[in-house]
């Protein structure tokens, strides 16, 4: 499923596990055990995989969720 909400002419972004990886910051060993448990990917031949950006984001959300960090009411700029 391609995401058509950037528009029908643009080309999805497309990245390989390491540039995935480090979106997120994860090891490589890590993309692997996602792709293992169900990261939407396209294999290409015996060994290259390419991720949707935009489809692997919306996978990762619906599975893991998000949550804020720190107070949810803070201000930024130290503003009154």
């Amino acid at each position: 499923m391609i995401d058509t909400a950037t528009g029908p002419n643009t080309t999805p972004e497309i990245t390989d596990k390491r540039g995935y990886a480090a979106r997120w910051r994860f090891s490589v060993r890590h993309m692997d055990n996602l792709l293992a448990q169900g990261l939407p990917h396209l294999k290409i031949g015996l060994r290259r995989v390419r991720i949707i950006v935009a489809e692997a984001d919306r996978w990762m959300v619906e599975r893991f969720g998000t949550r804020r960090l720190g107070p949810v009411n803070q201000r930024v700029g130290g503003g009154k």
